[in-house]
């Protein structure tokens, strides 16, 4: 979905509820991840970032939701998400209901994105 808000708190607005509620958990913990984190709405979705460092974004596409971290914190969890159901590419976690993301899972590969991130 290209998205024409100008802020996360836009964005927000244009989603389902249940769509609402999984991006703010997920909002919740990339920002929580350092201080340092710069939450904008480049490449017209919410993108999380710390100086040129990419943390994570997400967006709604017309089939599914997803979640964009760094792939090398994906890859230690393919095997997990894939038992959870979700597809992934490279760097995407995609999930067709919001409450398909196992949380403490994204949680823990948001930990890894921003600590590769911060260095």
């Amino acid at each position: 979905m290209i998205s024409p808000a100008a802020s996360v708190d836009e964005f927000l607005k244009t989603v389902s509820p249940g769509e609402r509620a999984v991006f703010a958990k997920i909002r919740t913990l990339l920002k929580k991840g350092s201080p340092r984190i710069v939450e904008s709405m480049k490449y017209r979705m919410p993108t999380y970032m710390v100086g040129e460092q990419h943390v994570g974004a997400f967006n709604k596409q017309k089939q599914y939701l997803c979640l964009y971290l760094n792939p090398e914190a994906v890859d230690p969890y393919r095997k997990e998400l894939k038992a959870a159901g979700l597809d992934c590419g490279k760097s995407c976690l995609r999930f067709r209901k919001p409450e398909q993301l196992p949380l403490a899972l994204a949680a823990k590969i948001i930990k890894d994105a921003v600590k590769l991130a911060v260095g």
